[in-house]
């Protein structure tokens, strides 16, 4: 809301328009815009709030968290180059033995094919739920402040709560077809595991290369999957204190430290200011026409 369209709403108000409603709603949208912005606001000026008291604790543990992601990342890619190396291998010792029970490798490739499938589907259901995480706690601060501003009976928080219903039943349903899937994925390694006990006793010779070298493999998707994980949690924290220190900068933008902190990127902390000024003209709009 621009000081213009304020400025109306509150000759309108006179005249006994109030559209509350809208002013809430729209307060609500601008609340999760603003935390957004903040939350940038916060990932980008960190680095320069070593000084300021206030949001040290934030600013030393952002700071290891950037160190544990980033061994975490070198992780994964040393993990997916001995992937691809041991994939490698395993067409190496495949070729080589092709006389050996090839019916047994065709087998095992389907096998191959299916996990792949599988662990496909896995991670297209873990980015899909992260996507309704993420519109659910919007939509979950949306209705939380409908409520304390008086809207828990109008129409927009019903349509949210609704809505958030749905959310939380498709996240149901995301667990449950992951449960599924791993389970199909647990089956699969162990079709696997025993095709490769006969094939290594066809093998002979090659039995103890090839054994490592899917252990290898299977090693490699364990600790990329594990990594993955625990690079989720940072990420989640990461977030969370970057909005604590946007916030904290955005609140105090006056002081010189935050000055300082955010002098490469005034344009987005003026962006969030203005936001928090509509927030606060939109409030006092509704507080007017509850009066």
């Amino acid at each position: 809301m621009t000081r213009f369209r304020y400025s109306i709403a509150t000759i309108l108000q006179s005249f006994g328009l109030h559209r509350k409603m809208k002013r809430m709603t729209e307060a609500a949208y601008e609340l999760h815009l603003m935390q957004e912005g903040e939350q940038f606001l916060g990932s980008f000026c960190w680095p320069g709030a070593e000084e300021i008291e206030e949001i040290s604790m934030e600013y030393w543990t952002i700071r290891r968290i950037e160190r544990e992601r980033t061994a975490l990342e070198e992780k994964i890619v040393e993990a997916n180059k001995l992937l691809t190396e041991a994939h490698v291998a395993r067409t190496t010792v495949t070729d080589r033995s092709k006389d050996i029970g090839q019916e047994l490798y065709n087998e095992r490739e389907k096998l191959f094919l299916s996990l792949e499938e599988l662990n496909s589907q896995r991670d297209d259901i873990m980015a899909n739920a992260q996507q309704i995480k993420r519109r659910f706690e919007a939509l979950k601060t949306k209705a939380k402040v409908l409520k304390e501003e008086g809207a828990g009976e109008g129409e927009a928080y019903q349509k949210t709560r609704e809505v958030l219903e749905g959310l939380r039943g498709q996240f149901t349903d995301f667990k449950s077809k992951l449960s599924e899937l791993d389970a199909q994925i647990d089956t699969e390694q162990e079709k696997l595991a025993k095709l490769q006990e006969g094939i290594d006793a066809k093998l002979k010779g090659n039995k103890d290369q090839a054994s490592e070298t899917f252990g290898q493999i299977s090693k490699a998707n364990r600790d990329i999957t594990k990594s993955k994980a625990e690079l989720g949690l940072l990420t989640d924290e990461y977030a969370r204190l970057c909005r604590e220190v946007g916030r904290y900068l955005n609140l105090n933008a006056r002081e010189q430290q935050c000055k300082e902190a955010c002098r490469e990127h005034r344009g987005l902390l003026e962006q969030i200011r203005l936001l928090r000024r509509s927030i606060q003209w939109n409030k006092r709009i509704v507080e007017r026409a509850g009066s």
